[in-house]
């Protein structure tokens, strides 16, 4: 079954590192916690990941502004489109540590659930798989909020995948347990030893007869 996901961000690069930074080359690898997020990396540079992605699709879509020393991605894809992007963008994101500080997200918008946050502060990076319980407050994120706004706007075959992403998640199904019969609970009972047969009593020894006396 495909899927579609959202990756939404921002990212505050001083002017004037901005052109140190797209110049920079991508070393995902190196990050801390970057096996949680496996995927394509279609470029060396962070210019290749901003500059380079293209979209032929009519229900996707890749938005990257600056405004001022603010960066700010919003992107609608396919499952195809999500795994040959959302980890170059991650590597991106991590390779602005030395220059400035963000997040970018990447969530399930379609079809799956899921979520994926990477944190730039402090000259550090992190990487996380969102837990389940953080899926729902994600969905109401200002960026995926600004997104949703984004898809409406486009019409089209978009407007059907907005539908589809505001359609209630279906609930976590959990395997019920297998029954067991009362019999099967109750441990059986067991039967009574045989009782032992007395042991056959012994036949007194045979007297023995005097011997006879000589006249």
């Amino acid at each position: 079954m495909r899927w579609d996901a959202a990756i939404f961000g921002r990212l505050v690069i001083p002017a004037q590192h901005r052109k140190a930074w797209l110049a920079a080359d991508l070393d995902w690898k190196s990050v801390e916690g970057h096996e949680v997020l496996k995927g394509y990396i279609g470029g060396e540079s962070v210019r290749d990941i901003v500059d380079d992605v293209n979209f032929s699709e009519a229900s996707e879509f890749l938005d990257i502004t600056w405004t001022g020393d603010e960066l700010r991605l919003a992107s609608f894809q396919s499952q195809a489109g999500f795994t040959e992007s959302m980890v170059g963008f991650a590597a991106a994101w991590a390779a602005s540590a030395r220059y400035g500080s963000g997040e970018l997200i990447g969530m399930g918008m379609v079809g799956v659930r899921f979520g994926y946050r990477v944190r730039v502060a402090e000259g550090k990076v992190s990487v996380v798989k969102l837990p389940e319980d953080e899926l729902e407050a994600l969905a109401n994120h200002p960026d995926a909020i600004a997104l949703r706004e984004r898809m409406a706007a486009m019409g089209g075959p978009m407007k059907a995948k907005l539908a589809a992403a505001l359609a209630p998640a279906p609930a976590l199904v959990t395997p019920a347990a297998k029954p067991t019969s009362p019999a099967a609970e109750q441990p059986a009972a067991k039967k009574p030893a045989a009782a032992k047969k007395p042991a056959a009593a012994k036949k007194p020894a045979a007297a023995k007869k005097p011997a006879a006396k000589k006249p």
